[in-house]
C-alpha cells in the first residue's frame, strides 16, 4: 500500500504547520525559520517516489560552497555528522556547491505512519538546529568546533596509517599494526 500526498498533507495539518503542494513535482513544501540557528528560512521537500513506494525529506540549498580552502574540513565534518547521527544524509552538487541534508527510506508494501513522519520531522529540525552552526563554522574558519584535534599532523597520521595497514611499525615507534592511529 503506496503512501500519498494526500497523506502527507494530512500529516502536516494535523500538527498545524502551514504548506504548499507542488503538483508538478510531486513535493509539499514545509517553510521554517531557524534564526537562533543562523537560517532566515529554511524550506523542507517531502516527495514520494516509485508510487508512494519511497520516502523523501530533502533540505535543499541549506548551504553553498563551490570551491575553497575549507572544502577538505567541510566533507570531514559533513561525513562526521552522518556518523553521529541516525538517518541524516548529507548530499553535495560539485557543479554549483549546493549542501543539502536529506533523510530517505523505502516504504515498500507499508504506508507512512503519522508517529514515522513525526519521527523524520523532528530529526531533520534538531539536526539543522545542533549541526547547522556546526557546518557553518566549518564554512567560514576551515575548523570544526564539534571534532576533537588530532595528536598528530594529517601528514604523520596518513603516513602512519598506512603503515598499520602494512602492519609495519609506525616511524614514530611501538609495536607497529597493533591499533589504528586515531584519526578523529
Amino acid at each position: 500500500m503506496a503512501t500519498t500526498l494526500d497523506q502527507i498533507e494530512a500529516y502536516l495539518g494535523a500538527r498545524g504547520l502551514k504548506f504548499q503542494r507542488d503538483e508538478a513535482n510531486g513535493t509539499v513544501l514545509v517553510p521554517f525559520g531557524f534564526k537562533e540557528a543562523g537560517f532566515e528560512r529554511v524550506l523542507f521537500v517531502v516527495r514520494l517516489q516509485e508510487n508512494g513506494e519511497f520516502f523523501e525529506l530533502i533540505v535543499p540549498q541549506l548551504f553553498h560552497y563551490p570551491d575553497g580552502p575549507n572544502k577538505l574540513p567541510l566533507m570531514q565534518t559533513l561525513l562526521h555528522i552522518s556518523w553521529e547521527t541516525k538517518m541524516l544524509q548529507w548530499e553535495y552538487d560539485p557543479s554549483d556547491g549546493e549542501i543539502r541534508a536529506t533523510i530517505e527510506f523505502p516504504l515498500e508494501d507499508a504506508p507512512l505512519t503519522q508517529r514515522q513522519f513525526n519521527r523524520v520531522l523532528e530529526a531533520m529540525l534538531q539536526f539543522i538546529t545542533v549541526y547547522g552552526p556546526r557546518v557553518r563554522t566549518v564554512l567560514e574558519t576551515g575548523s570544526d568546533p564539534g571534532r576533537r584535534p588530532s595528536q598528530q599532523p594529517a601528514d604523520e597520521l596518513a603516513r602512519s596509517f598506512l603503515e598499520y595497514l602494512e602492519g609495519r611499525a609506525p616511524s614514530g615507534g611501538g609495536s607497529g599494526g597493533d591499533e589504528p592511529p586515531d584519526a578523529l
